[in-house]
């Protein structure tokens, strides 16, 4: 496991009522997390190491999947939500999915250090974005 994501690891599995989990896939190590939304789905946030800097990607991978002819109605909300919100960006992949997505600066000294405040803020994030776009979708 590289040294960003253990130091996550460690740090995250040392708060109460958190079930945190590692993986190593092909080049990568991954600390995860599972979430729920209000009213919604699971989720899982990922904090992914590819060697041993500090430029740690956190991911949430396929908050949701857009239908097609629902891809013209929800890109403006995507947009309202990445001006909205400074520390995560919401992005469409090719697959229709939605994820979010945001990455430590590689100078960044410990990433261990921000790790609970990075996964708070998606929580709430995600919490409060999630019924704009089941809105846009289902409208």
């Amino acid at each position: 496991m590289y040294q960003a994501t253990m130091a996550i690891y460690e740090a995250l599995s040392k708060r109460d009522g958190l079930k945190v989990f590692t993986e190593e896939r092909g080049s990568t190590s991954n600390v995860w997390l599972g979430f729920r939304v209000k009213n919604g789905p699971s989720y899982t946030i990922r904090f992914i190491s590819k060697d041993d800097d500090n430029d740690v990607a956190v991911r949430v991978i396929a908050l949701t999947r857009v239908e097609e002819e629902k891809v013209p109605v929800i890109l403006p909300v995507i947009n309202e939500l990445n001006v909205k919100y400074r520390f995560v960006k919401f992005t469409l992949d090719k697959d229709n999915d939605i994820n979010v997505e945001y990455d430590y600066p590689v100078s960044c000294s410990n990433p261990g250090e921000s790790a609970e405040e990075i996964m708070i803020r998606f929580v709430q994030i995600i919490d409060e974005s999630y019924p704009s776009l089941m809105r846009a979708m289902w409208a």
